[in-house]
């Protein structure tokens, strides 16, 4: 009889074996399932700021490429436009317009030549 035992308790060990492989088995697929989500969330949200970036970047061409064309325009303006030599000499002058306990607020002004020989 303690053969039959023996053999008996073999068989209830090697299932119980077998469930908590069967149950491993089933846990490995549910984690790669959740792998494979989470790659693809990853994948997607990438791809968003790749997009959001390439948005960007359109937007700072089109920008640069404008100033260009204006900056272009600027140096083929007719002869009678003021240049920078042309202008009136001004200089900046930076004078304190109010003071309390906290903050002191400055004003920064320009005066032309004309103005600064005039005072």
């Amino acid at each position: 009889m303690s053969e039959t035992k023996t053999l008996s308790d073999l068989q209830i060990k090697r299932r119980e074996l077998e469930n908590e492989l069967a149950s491993l088995s089933q846990t490995e697929k549910m984690l790669e399932n959740d792998l494979r989500m989470l790659e693809g969330k990853i994948i997607a949200q990438l791809k968003d700021e790749i997009e959001a970036k390439k948005s960007a970047l359109s937007g700072l061409e089109s920008r640069k490429s404008d100033l260009e064309k204006k900056l272009s325009e600027l140096k083929g303006k007719p002869a009678g436009s003021q240049t920078a030599k042309d202008q009136p000499a001004t200089r900046e002058t930076v004078e304190p317009v109010q003071q309390n306990d906290t903050n002191t607020e400055l004003t920064v002004v320009g005066y032309t030549a004309e103005q600064i020989e005039e005072s």
